[in-house]
This record gives C-alpha cells, sequence and structure tokens, in this order.
C-alpha cells in the first residue's frame, strides 16, 4: 500500500490502480468531444444501476435513448462514453461512480468529472492548470494544450492540441470548476458528500491509507479545505458510505459499502 498522496510522477497512477479500471495510456475522446454530461446522466438515467455493458448498448444504439439522429452518431456515442467511464460492472472506478450517482443530482458534474479524470490522462494532465489558477482568474484551452504537449512530446499536432484543449476546458467548465462561454475563469465547484467519498474512493483504489486519502490528487480537484471534506466524511460515514474511526491521533478510512458494490480487494 501507497502511505502518501504522492502516488507516481506526473499524471501517471500506480500499476495496481489499472486492474480497478485507471488508466495511464492517452485516449482520444477529448479530441473531438468533451466529458459528454448530458448524455451521462440521460443513460444511467434509463439504465438500471450494476447493469450489463449490454444494457448500455441496448438504450444507446437500439432505443436511442441519448436522442442521436443516426445510427453512427449511436455507436460513435456508446464508444466515447465507454472510454470515458467504463460502462461496465467490473471496472471498479465506475461501478463506484454508479454507486453514487443518485444519491446527490448535484453532486453528478464531479462524479463524471472524477471518473472521467480516472480514465483519460490527457484529462488529468491538466488538473495542476485549472487547480493552480486563482478563482476569477482567465483559464485558457491554450493553456491546457500546452500541458498535454509538455507531458507528451510530438505525439498531437497543433491543431489536434488545438482541439483537445477547448474541449478539456468545457468538460472543467461542466464540473464547475471553470465558468463561461467563450472565455474560462476559474471557479469553485459546489462539493456535496457522494462527490468527497468517491474522490477517497478513487484514492483507495490506487492503494492509499489513512489521513492520506485527503491528500490524492482526486481529493485535490474538489478545492476545498481539508477540515471542510472531513466534515463531509463524518457525515457519509453516519449514512453506511464508509467508516471513518478516529482514536489516539490516527484516522482510519475504511469502504465496505463500495468494496461490496464493485467486487475490489485490496492487494
Amino acid at each position: 500500500m501507497l502511505p502518501t498522496g504522492q502516488l507516481t510522477p506526473g499524471a501517471n497512477v500506480p500499476e495496481q490502480a489499472l486492474a480497478a479500471g485507471f488508466s495511464n495510456s492517452p485516449i482520444g475522446t477529448h479530441t473531438g468531444k468533451t466529458m459528454m454530461l448530458p448524455e451521462l446522466r440521460l443513460l444511467l438515467a434509463s439504465v438500471p444501476g450494476r447493469a450489463e455493458l449490454a444494457e448500455y448498448q441496448r438504450a444507446t444504439v437500439e432505443e436511442n435513448a441519448l436522442a442521436k439522429a443516426t445510427a453512427a452518431n449511436r455507436g460513435n456515442t456508446l464508444m466515447y462514453l465507454k472510454q470515458l467511464y467504463g460502462l461496465r460492472p467490473e471496472v471498479p472506478v465506475f461501478a463506484a461512480m454508479r454507486e453514487l450517482w443518485a444519491v446527490n443530482t448535484a453532486s453528478q458534474p464531479l462524479l463524471a468529472l472524477l471518473c472521467a479524470s480516472a480514465r483519460d490522462v490527457l484529462l488529468r494532465t491538466t488538473a495542476d492548470t485549472v487547480l493552480g489558477a486563482t478563482p476569477g482568474t482567465l483559464v485558457a484551452g491554450s493553456e491546457l494544450s500546452a500541458a498535454i504537449a509538455q507531458a507528451h512530446p510530438g505525439r498531437y499536432k497543433p491543431s489536434t492540441l488545438h482541439n483537445l484543449g477547448q474541449n478539456i476546458a468545457s468538460s472543467w467548465t461542466q464540473a464547475g470548476l471553470l465558468v463561461g462561454a467563450r472565455e474560462k475563469h476559474r471557479a469553485t465547484p459546489a462539493v456535496h458528500a457522494p462527490a468527497v467519498v468517491y474522490a477517497l474512493y478513487l484514492g483507495h483504489l490506487e492503494g492509499v491509507v489513512g489521513p492520506a486519502l485527503f491528500a490524492t490528487r482526486w481529493v485535490r480537484i474538489l478545492d476545498k479545505p481539508e477540515a471542510e471534506l472531513r466534515a463531509m466524511a463524518e457525515a457519509a460515514a453516519r449514512s453506511g458510505w464508509l467508516e471513518y474511526r478516529k482514536s489516539g491521533g490516527m484516522t482510519e478510512i475504511t469502504f465496505q459499502h463500495l468494496d461490496a458494490a464493485t467486487g475490489w480487494r485490496q492487494s
């Protein structure tokens, strides 16, 4: 197990996290799409929890639950959502998000961003640029493109980097960390207990334990003081979403409910 929030250099996650559905491999979704929050909401509202991938496919392609104009659009939309979220109950990062999805509608933007960030290293690569900006200041898509170009030198041509920067900026906007139509400015997101539980659980899936769970990249995305996040975690514990114990200056946090829902067993 890893004791601290500084897990691996840059945007990479540790090897054990890959088995939980994280990825260190760039995917192309954000070259043409955002994190697709409206489509994700429609899809998860149309399919019961803990469904198999075939049920998401049937809702998207056969039943056209996302109201796409052509069969090709339906198939492509399913592919993009699968890339970003997994859409399979055996993928713990998705199964945990799905378990928390309906608890609080206001948490869904951050739940989606956290899951997409776990699965898309390019989105994850831009986190420091966004989170490092002072609230109210301009965050240009070109800054996000530059972060990707620095992390993956020579991989993308300028036009692709431009598209990545613009679409990823829109994803951060959907989640509430940026605001604005053409120009994006840094904002402070609304955070509720389900997003706190999920951010802590992503750290757990990486192998982080104890108080260090409040220092991971996932919790940092929530952009709230640790004391406030701890209070929400304690409230979530009273609702059974996690176990939060303090004794003799030590903090123990476990996730019996989500581990059971995802089938995750800590190695």
